[in-house]
Formats: structure tokens, C-alpha cells, sequence
């Protein structure tokens, strides 16, 4: 069962299901660092019709590549029409084999239709988690397509023409026009300008805060909820997510104080990178209500007046990268330390004895490199001045980094990266 992650949409839960990584290694000499929407690939699904459009198609679709195919696979398929006459004998044809050889004796016509599928392959039998019933089965039917003589199972999500969400409307088991699990009719792909890529902002890799099968994100449940700005209905979504690795929290976060991209300002403590990771990542099921109030956040600092903050970040050279030493350090001086976790991110507890007196700021360190550091404040000097403590530190928190990274770097980085 795919399962119906939740993950925050303007100060909304929202679920999606996770398909198709597009990243260096899965797609090596495709996807790079610096790569955009003309990178991500597509494909061909055939669709037999005796019209030339939908209303006469017969039988099963017939898919170009298939997921075994490595780089030529994508969940991303554009509709080409194979025009056959009234004699056809639906699921004749069960290969590409078959339609190239029809059309090559003048019994088929292929058109390219322009219509663009998010229809990804899945294992035979797979079902969809209901995203408001846990561990029940969302009404969503599978589509049965051939590939090389073989029935192949798929699943209906975005497509770009009314025609075909009428279609393929029959997967819809329940109500069709639903929102929580209609088919999406989105402008998110052209085969002039590729797949529209919309940022995700990943926290994932963090867990501070997090009870298992209550608040946990995806694709850990226990990790955080990330973090998206658009869903269906919104001018310019689409499926396909670019990952923005969130490379520093404020001290002492905590799960779900972030809940819009609006929350994510540097002054505040955040901070992250783009990255040459691309996730389809289909929205379903209803947008929550709106969180009316929210507390102040999390300080971008290390508060003297406390007994202990919590320090959690990562960096470009860690992701995925588990049990790196991290080094907290004091003009040179390390005064702690801890590893990372399996996403390579570290949440550490610092004590604040350990910090010595006149301290402007703790350094975090990785493999010998500063890759961070937070200014410590007294947070009773800092009451009433909270305006110019974020004028005055937000030099010393860091920026947004926002994809002027070393490509050396990052391909190692990525280099044997899974999700």
C-alpha cells in the first residue's frame, strides 16, 4: 500500500503519495546539479482509438518504457493516439512492437496528442491508502496497461486535458467529481517546456518533536511534516516537487512550529538548499482547515538563561549521510558532540554549562569545515528588543542558499543518494 503522507500547505494539512525519484542516481547523466523542467523525462503511452481521440479508444494503453527501463522510464506519459479502423480486435496490439509495426504497414496512424499523464508504474496489487482513514484503501482503481505483451498496473493522477480526466474518470470509484480524489486537470507539463517543477521545503530529516502515527511526515513517519506552497486548484501546480533540503532550524524547534513557507524567513532561524532531487509527488484527499493562531516560533539563538537548547541542522555535504561527527566548538574549542541520523541531519541537546562565559557564538563543525554558526544571546537582555536582535544576528545566522553550490560537491553528495 502506498501510504498518504501529510505534510503542511499554508497552514494546512495536506497528504500526498510519494512515486518516481528523479535524482543523480537514478537518472546519472540526466539529472545534475543545476537541472530544470526540460531535464525531467517523459514518455509515450499509447492509446488505441478508432476516432482518433477518446471517444473511440478500445482496449488497454500500451506504455513505452517501463520502470525496469532505468533512465527512458518516466511517471510522466504523453498520450499518442493509434488510429486503427472498426475491424480492430481490442488489446490486439501489447507492445510497442506491435503499433510500430502496424503503422509501418499503413494499418495505424500514430498522432502525438499533446496530452500529458502523471500515471506511474506500480507493482501488481498495489492499493493507495485513504488519506483520512488510516490503513483503509483510498477509491482509486488501478489502470491496466501492456507493456511488451505483459499487463502492467498504473495509477491516474494529474493530467492536462478535461478529455482525458473524463476518460479515465471509471478509476474513481466513489464520486469522480470529489476533490479529495478527482483527476486534476492541471497545465503542469508540456513537451515544449517539460515538467513544472514546485519547491518542497524537507524537514523530514528531522524529528524533534514527532509521535509516531500522530504528527510524522513522509517518507519517514518519524520525521516532520514538509512543507509545500501550492496544491490542486492552484495556478502553477504540479506533482513534481523540487526538494529544498532545510539545512538549519531555529534552536530549540520543534515539529509543526513551521507550517507555511511564510514561517521559513533566515531572520528566524531557517535556512536551505536546492538541490538536483526532483519526487513525484501527487496531492490527494481534502485540504485541512486553516491553523487559526499560531505561538511565537523558535530564537535563531542560543539562549544563555536556559539550561539547554536544542541545536538542529544539516548541510549540503551530509545529506543522507548517517553517522557523520558533528563538532560544537567555541573559537576552536569543541565543547560537544554528536553524529547524524540516517537522513544526516543532527539534533543535539546542548547544555548550557558547557558553553564558556563571554561566548559570542557556537560554531558547528563537519569534517573540519564550519558549516554553521549561532550566535548566543540572554534572552532577558534581548526582551523588548526583539526587532533589533534579528537586525543584529541576522548576519550571523547565515542566508538562504539558494542553489549557488559547488557542483563537485553536490554530486558527491548525491552520488549513491536514495529516498
Amino acid at each position: 500500500m502506498f501510504i498518504a503522507h501529510s505534510g503542511w500547505y499554508n497552514d494546512q494539512l495536506v497528504h500526498y503519495f510519494k512515486f518516481r525519484m528523479f535524482t543523480p542516481s537514478t537518472y546519472p547523466g540526466l539529472i545534475a546539479p543545476g537541472s530544470s523542467s526540460a531535464d525531467i523525462p517523459t514518455q509515450k503511452i499509447y492509446i488505441v482509438t478508432t476516432d482518433g481521440g477518446l471517444t473511440g479508444a478500445v482496449g488497454n494503453p500500451v506504455i513505452q518504457f517501463h520502470t525496469a527501463d532505468g533512465n527512458a522510464y518516466s511517471d510522466f506519459m504523453e498520450v499518442v493516439f493509434v488510429e486503427v479502423d472498426n475491424m480492430y480486435v481490442p488489446n490486439s496490439f501489447t507492445s510497442e512492437g506491435d503499433i510500430l509495426d502496424a503503422a509501418g504497414e499503413g494499418s495505424a496512424t500514430q498522432t502525438e496528442s499533446g496530452i500529458i499523464l502523471n500515471i506511474p508504474v506500480v507493482p501488481t496489487g498495489s492499493t493507495l491508502e485513504h488519506p483520512h482513514d488510516k490503513g483503509s484503501k483510498a477509491p482509486i482503481a488501478p489502470t491496466t496497461v501492456f507493456y511488451k505483451c505483459q499487463e502492467i498496473q498504473t495509477f491516474v493522477f494529474e493530467v492536462t486535458d478535461e478529455t482525458a480526466a473524463e476518460y479515465f474518470a471509471d478509476t474513481r470509484v466513489a464520486d469522480p467529481t470529489d476533490f479529495a480524489f478527482a483527476i486534476p486537470v492541471v497545465d503542469f507539463a508540456s513537451k515544449s517546456s517539460g515538467v513544472r517543477i514546485i519547491p518542497l521545503r524537507h524537514v523530514n530529516q528531522y524529528s524533534r518533536g514527532v509521535v509516531e502515527g500522530v504528527n510524522g511526515g513522509g517518507p519517514s513517519p518519524a520525521g516532520q511534516r514538509n512543507i509545500i506552497n501550492l496544491d490542486r486548484g492552484d495556478p502553477g501546480y504540479s506533482p513534481l516537487w523540487g526538494i529544498d533540503w532545510v539545512t538549519e532550524l531555529p534552536v530549540n524547534y520543534v515539529a509543526d512550529k513551521a507550517t507555511s513557507f511564510v514561517d521559513m524567513q533566515e531572520a528566524k532561524g531557517y535556512s536551505f538548499i536546492q538541490t538536483p532531487m526532483f519526487v513525484n509527488c501527487p496531492d490527494i484527499g481534502n485540504i485541512g482547515e486553516p491553523i487559526q493562531e499560531k505561538t511565537n516560533g523558535p530564537k535563531p539563538y542560543i539562549d544563555l538563561d536556559t539550561g539547554s537548547n536544542w541545536l538542529l541542522g544539516s548541510h549540503m555535504t551530509l545529506i543522507f549521510k548517517a553517522d557523520k561527527p558533528i563538532s560544537f566548538q567555541v573559537d576552536g574549542v569543541e565543547i560537544a558532540t554528536t553524529t547524524t541520523n540516517m537522513m544526516g541531519a543532527y539534533e543535539y541537546e546542548l547544555a548550557t554549562s558547557k558553553i564558556p562565559e563571554g561566548a559570542e557564538a557556537v560554531s558547528v563543525v563537519s569534517d573540519g569545515t564550519e558549516i554553521r554558526s549561532i550566535p548566543v544571546q540572554s534572552s532577558m537582555v534581548m526582551m523588548g528588543n526583539e526587532d533589533g536582535m534579528m537586525d543584529d544576528t541576522s548576519a550571523a545566522i547565515g542566508t538562504f542558499r539558494s542553489g549557488a553550490v559547488g557542483a563537485l560537491s553536490i554530486v558527491a553528495a548525491f552520488a549513491a543518494m536514495t529516498f
